[in-house]
């Protein structure tokens, strides 16, 4: 039986807050989802009745196998919708969230497969979140803030936030691009691409993805 639009949503901030490995706090859901703490006691009660986390007293809660399968199919239909709506639809990547957001909620399984198929059985989204149908090991990216000076690495993933979005397409950065670190400011990040200089604000440079 499908579970409601707000489990779903649950379920799917969880996973992506990291709660695969790790223990997420109510506080860390809370921020995400933009909900009262109260709210998400309520849920998580819930979801543990459900049997779709575990909770450990003081420390948050981490999926079990279920929900986790859950959370990979909730976030897989939301990913498909984002590819399909930039490459049929001609959507503009930092505009297709939302709608992606409202789609994954009323996809069958069976036209989660045909738009699967559809669409040639895409391997990551426009903003580079691999699409996965089950528990697999992802390659671990970090932040291009993390790079050393010198260090050169690949652009992977850059996180769905309208104004980063609008901003890397501004500068002309994208999925795919090699760049070197060139300097590290208190308020900037320099980068090299193909031999011209990119400064990078601080207020972005957390939420670009390099390997």
């Amino acid at each position: 039986m499908r579970i409601t639009r707000n489990k779903e949503d649950y379920l799917k901030a969880v996973y992506e807050l990291g709660g695969k490995d790790r223990k997420v706090s109510n506080k860390e859901i809370s921020e995400a989802l933009k909900v009262s703490a109260p709210s998400v006691s309520e849920m998580i009660n819930k979801l543990l009745n459900d049997g779709y986390i575990e909770y450990i007293s003081y420390k948050g809660v981490i999926l079990t196998s279920l929900g986790l399968r859950e959370a990979i199919k909730i976030k897989k239909r939301h990913l498909l919708w984002e590819v399909f709506l930039v490459e049929k639809l001609g959507y503009d990547w930092e505009d297709v969230h939302e709608e992606a957001e409202k789609l994954e909620h009323v996809t069958s399984v069976k036209l989660g497969k045909a738009l699967d198929e559809y669409l040639n059985y895409p391997k990551f989204c426009p903003h580079g979140n691999p699409i996965v149908s089950k528990e697999e090991e992802i390659a671990s990216y970090i932040s291009v803030d993390s790079l050393s000076q010198g260090e050169k690495a690949i652009v992977k993933r850059l996180k769905d936030k309208r104004d980063l979005l609008r901003y890397t397409k501004d500068i002309d950065l994208e999925i795919g691009d090699e760049i070197e670190l060139v300097d590290k400011g208190k308020n900037t990040i320099k980068i090299n691409k193909n031999n011209e200089e990119i400064e990078l604000g601080s207020e972005f440079v957390k939420d670009i993805y390099v390997l």
